[in-house]
């Protein structure tokens, strides 16, 4: 349980905003048209980055399946991350360590270091075949937290080859925490949206909030039970 907690708290930032449609509770059931991601970004309190654009990255989330090493028959479920360039900015602990960073408008991706170690294909240089399209493996980055369970691209090749026109959520670094919730109140004021907007880190800690709980219980219930036999 602490470890989960320890991952997940270093997953993300309390000054970065994640904007996904009002109501969602996951990336992967929101959905953003793309003239929201535009007025998203213009909101107020989205630092700029080194090209003096707000630093926002719209993404798509994708679901797709492979095999681990050795395994042909049961594929397991991975995110396949379409992102835009301020994507790294924003996320400044993760580092390609081997490879390349992929480029805009080719079918190219980076995985996380633990998706090259356990599935087939997943290595640099290598063919990866996902949902009916190839797709080539330039990179492999460590970010220390749970993105290195994923496999990032551009995000307008994500959306051609998945058939997706929309994008997931928005990833805005915003200027300070206090301007997170001036971003939320402007966007919510806007009668065009639907649109919620919390901290990169509360996102993360939300998903597994369940699961950590059931394995706190089972640590107090187990040892006890242990305890009264001995």
């Amino acid at each position: 349980s602490e470890g989960f907690s320890a991952t997940l708290a270093a997953t993300g930032s309390k000054d970065n905003a994640l904007v996904m449609r009002g109501g969602s509770t996951t990336e992967l059931n929101s959905g953003l048209g793309r003239e929201e991601t535009n007025l998203i970004k213009l909101g107020p309190g989205i630092r700029k980055g080194a090209d003096g654009k707000p630093l926002a990255s719209a993404e798509t989330i994708v679901i797709a399946e492979l095999f681990k090493i050795g395994e042909k028959v049961n594929g397991s479920n991975l995110t396949v991350r379409g992102v835009e360039p301020a994507a790294f900015a924003l996320r400044p602990k993760l580092k390609i360590v081997e490879g390349r960073q992929f480029k805009p408008g080719l079918r190219e991706l980076v995985v996380g270091r633990s998706v090259s170690k356990q599935y087939d294909d997943a290595q640099v240089g290598k063919t990866l075949r996902m949902r009916g399209s190839d797709w080539t493996v330039v990179g492999v980055f460590e970010s220390g937290d749970a993105h290195e369970s994923e496999l990032w691209t551009d995000v307008e090749v994500a959306q051609s080859s998945f058939g997706r026109n929309g994008y997931s959520s928005v990833l805005a670094g915003m200027e300070s925490e206090q301007s997170l919730k001036g971003l939320g109140a402007a966007l919510k004021a806007d009668p065009r949206l639907n649109l919620d907007v919390i901290s990169q880190q509360e996102y993360f800690s939300a998903q597994t909030k369940q699961f950590r709980q059931t394995i706190g219980i089972l640590a107090v219930i187990v040892p006890s039970i242990m305890a009264l036999g001995a």
